[in-house]
């Protein structure tokens, strides 16, 4: 007599566990990875505040000069400017050290974290007209 069998076997359910206990751990590993990497980009988008607020008022305060400074912009960022006047040429054979501007290439370097350190790094050129100061004067006696 053969009767018809309800349910499910133990190897049956035992296989569904495991299928369903894989599943579950890469999802979690998704999901970690996703948080982990939306963390980094907002420290990277934190970063590129930073730096654009440091860059923004650079020369503003006072006359742009090669060096370099570090500071700190809260208690998890440093920064580290380096400002180098360079000389340039164009194709034409123009020299730009005849202009009454002076160039200059600007590093930043943004650091944040504790090992291993991050860092994110922002360049870009200025220039400076060499006879600011005269025209203000100028314009200031007029």
């Amino acid at each position: 007599m053969k009767r018809n069998q309800a349910g499910f076997t133990l190897i049956e359910v035992m296989a569904a566990f495991a299928v369903f206990a894989l599943l579950f751990g890469v999802l979690l590993q998704i999901l970690s990875t996703s948080m982990t990497n939306t963390r980094r980009a907002g420290d990277y988008t934190q970063a590129a505040l930073w730096a654009q607020s440091k860059l923004d008022v650079l020369g503003l305060d006072n006359v742009l000069q090669p060096g370099e400074t570090s500071g700190e912009f809260d208690d998890r960022f440093r920064w580290f400017l380096r400002v180098e006047e360079v000389m340039t040429f164009d194709d034409s054979g123009l020299n730009l050290e005849e202009l009454p501007v002076s160039l200059y290439a600007v590093e930043l370097v943004v650091e944040w974290g504790e090992n291993p350190t991050r860092e994110a790094v922002f360049t870009t050129m200025r220039s400076v007209d060499l006879y600011w100061e005269e025209r203000q004067q100028g314009g200031a006696s007029r």
